[in-house]
């Protein structure tokens, strides 16, 4: 059987996760955006990839060794936000509860932890996919390695193989740290050589090889400019050539046969989502079942026949039912208006088999129910998008 490691940048992807979603919080008002969007795409990740063993790494502090060579290295970044910082010790709950393994190491951020487990998977066999939000992982790419990063929110996907790199820089993967080297990384407060951008490196590159060929051969450089640049910020550009560079020899105290999965603790993770409020996620687990099962308590109701503007009082919650994960492009089946006297709801006719669009039924409901305001002080939400 083939062996398959898969590799999360953890940092990265919670960040990732945080910045594509909008707040969300649990009834205990405990935000949870970050570790919904890490679940969904975790959830994916094993889907398609199917690993027989997996790593999620984490920095372990804000100061590595790259700080030794410069201080200043990822200087000006902004503090985590709190509504993010809270949310780490659920994600590292959860992973335990995935029966995933995760890793840190004093003195080294996450992306070294991958490079060195990548290269020990790569000589033991190993098909190995790396998962970050960060370009700098594509300098791992290799023939047994593939580097994926997130573009857009936590879905879309960018696969980098040394082919990919080929044909988007004309560059090899080895040659990506050359490029930072010239170029920098703002992100990362690697400051390069100032006035050389993307192309320009690239096309150096192109010509020279590597930054140490190029800075090498500074007299052939066309461009008086160029050459006054390359000339008086060379030593900048050997230390952001470094700074930019993954160890691959970083002292991880693992073993691959310690990265072995074999699955979930699904008992473990359906108390956790129930806690978190995912009741979208249940459903995956299996959960739907164990709730069906289970008894469920009698309610006294009346039905009516149409809206009476009795059951509406001076304040009152609106909530609207919907069926599928996104909110904002899902039919509205009905809803319901909460207040101190009672609870009525509403079903809509059913039109999931109609095709939604901007003027279809689906836009249709929801402005039949922003229009509902001809009763006495009638407060509403609407959790759809108009």
């Amino acid at each position: 059987m083939s062996k398959k490691l898969v590799l999360i940048d953890g940092n990265s992807i919670a960040y990732r996760a945080f910045f594509a979603l909008p707040l969300l919080n649990n009834e205990k008002g405990i935000h949870t955006n970050a570790v919904y969007g890490f679940t969904m795409m975790l959830m994916k990740i094993l889907e398609d990839e199917k690993p027989t063993h997996i790593l999620v790494a984490f920095d372990a502090g804000k100061t590595t060794f790259r700080h030794k060579t410069f201080s200043e290295y990822k200087g000006g970044r902004q503090k985590t936000p709190p509504e993010l910082s809270e949310q780490f010790p659920f994600i590292r709950e959860l992973l335990t509860a995935y029966g995933i393994q995760q890793y840190e190491l004093e003195n080294y951020e996450a992306d070294d932890i991958i490079g060195t487990l990548s290269l020990l998977a790569e000589k033991e066999g190993f098909e190995t996919k790396v998962i970050s939000g960060d370009k700098d992982l594509t300098q791992l790419s290799s023939d047994k390695t593939t580097v994926n990063i997130t573009r857009k929110g936590i879905t879309d996907i960018e696969e980098y193989t040394p082919e990919h790199i080929k044909e988007k820089y004309g560059l090899t993967a080895e040659q990506i740290i050359d490029m930072k080297g010239l170029m920098g990384d703002a992100s990362d407060n690697i400051p390069g050589v100032p006035g050389v951008g993307e192309k320009t490196a690239i096309k150096l590159l192109k010509e020279y090889g590597t930054l140490e060929n190029l800075l090498n051969s500074i007299d052939q450089v066309s461009g008086n400019k160029l050459k006054e640049k390359l000339e008086e910020f060379k030593d900048q550009a050997m230390m952001s050539k470094e700074l930019a560079t993954i160890t691959r020899e970083a002292p991880v105290g693992l073993e691959l046969s310690e990265l072995e999965y074999e699955g979930a603790e699904n008992e473990r993770l359906v108390k956790m989502f129930k806690e978190l409020g995912f009741n979208s996620l249940l459903d995956k687990l299996g959960a739907v079942a164990e709730a069906e099962n289970a008894e469920l308590e009698d309610i006294e109701f009346k039905q009516l026949d149409k809206i009476e503007q009795d059951i509406f009082a001076k304040d009152n919650g609106f909530y609207v039912e919907v069926l599928e994960d996104n909110y904002h492009y899902a039919d509205i089946i009905g809803f319901g208006v909460v207040n101190e006297t009672a609870a009525s709801t509403c079903l809509l006719k059913s039109r999931w088999n109609q095709k939604n669009s901007r003027n279809g039924p689906r836009m249709k409901q929801v402005k039949r129910l922003s229009m509902m305001r001809n009763v006495p002080r009638f407060h509403c939400v609407i959790t759809a998008s108009i």
